[in-house]
């Protein structure tokens, strides 16, 4: 293969890769509700901050029409909403020229087949950095409904729902593990429609208008979560928005070939960046820090309320066996 046929691969890699990922992100956002929304961005430097107004407490006051004693101002706070830029990279990928003219494959079908690889790795590393966030922000302001003495079932849902009290209508989805998601099978539930499926992703809905977002991301098991030897499931709720990953269009590639061995080598490596925010929560710049670790990411000390409302938040916990 000449250097000439890897600037095709390249290129192959590369195409393919983005409008795997340009498709897949359309569907997932319309399929999750927007509860987790996946979009681009150009964030300049470690942290992205978003000013908005506080809801200013008791706004309406009554009024003594004959009275003139004087009042006591209420200022205008802004919030600031901090989202951490995550640093994201593949190992180096090798491989052998001659390994592609001894089988006579076409370069451009093998770039094909890792831009789509890669870009379901991407996409499921931001729904897993996502889920991650969430649940140690959320777990951290005690929006949690504890269901561990038995599975999960409908009412669990209702009752965790319900920590949102007149707000819980604006919970537009569920998060869940598959193990969970089969208990609420067990229980009757029937699943009305398959809305979107990506590699271990799948969006179903309900009979109640909440989608269900099955993956069995890691960060919805808490191993001895309920007592040694029993895990604990997360079930998230969550509202519209819930968490923001900003893909910042700075994706790096570069192929290199290397001599000194039986046969010519050539590695394949990639590098880009992208912002994770969540509603009602704002990134600890002092606690957290920059280019996190995803076990910076996933303390909840590192994420702070901003909002004066729970129901201002991203969303709620059910855990459950």
């Amino acid at each position: 293969m000449s250097l000439g046929d890897m600037v095709v691969f390249h290129d192959y890699l590369y195409r393919s890769m983005t409008e795997t990922v340009k498709q897949q992100v359309q569907l997932f956002n319309t399929a999750s509700a927007g509860a987790l929304v996946l979009t681009t961005a150009a964030n300049v430097g470690d942290f992205s901050e978003k000013a908005s107004f506080k809801l200013i407490p008791n706004l309406v006051r009554r009024r003594d029409a004959y009275g003139s004693g004087a009042l006591t101002p209420v200022d205008i706070e802004q919030l600031r909403n901090v989202s951490v830029k995550v640093a994201a990279g593949t190992p180096p990928i090798r491989w052998e020229p001659q390994q592609f003219a001894w089988i006579q494959r076409n370069q451009e079908e093998a770039g094909t087949i890792i831009g789509v690889q890669l870009a379901e790795a991407e996409i499921q590393d931001k729904v897993n950095i996502a889920i991650k966030a969430l649940v140690a922000a959320i777990a951290n302001n005690s929006m949690v409904y504890n269901a561990e003495d038995g599975n999960v079932e409908l009412a669990d849902l209702v009752k965790g729902a319900a920590l949102f009290g007149d707000h819980a209508s604006s919970l537009a989805a569920w998060i869940t593990h598959s193990k969970p998601m089969h208990d609420l099978y067990g229980s009757n539930l029937t699943n009305g429609q398959q809305l979107f499926q990506f590699g271990t992703v799948n969006i179903s809905q309900d009979g109640f208008g909440r989608r269900f977002i099955v993956t069995d991301s890691p960060d919805l098991i808490e191993a001895d979560g309920v007592e040694e030897g029993t895990d604990a499931y997360k079930t998230l709720g969550l509202v519209e928005g819930a968490a923001l990953v900003e893909n910042n269009g700075d994706f790096f590639s570069n192929v290199e070939t290397s001599n000194g061995k039986e046969n010519i080598e050539r590695t394949f490596q990639a590098e880009w960046t992208y912002n994770v925010g969540l509603k009602g929560y704002s990134w600890d710049k002092a606690n957290g820090g920059s280019s996190p670790t995803t076990a910076e990411i996933a303390t909840g000390a590192n994420w702070d309320k901003i909002v004066t409302s729970n129901k201002d938040t991203a969303g709620v916990i059910v855990s459950s066996k």
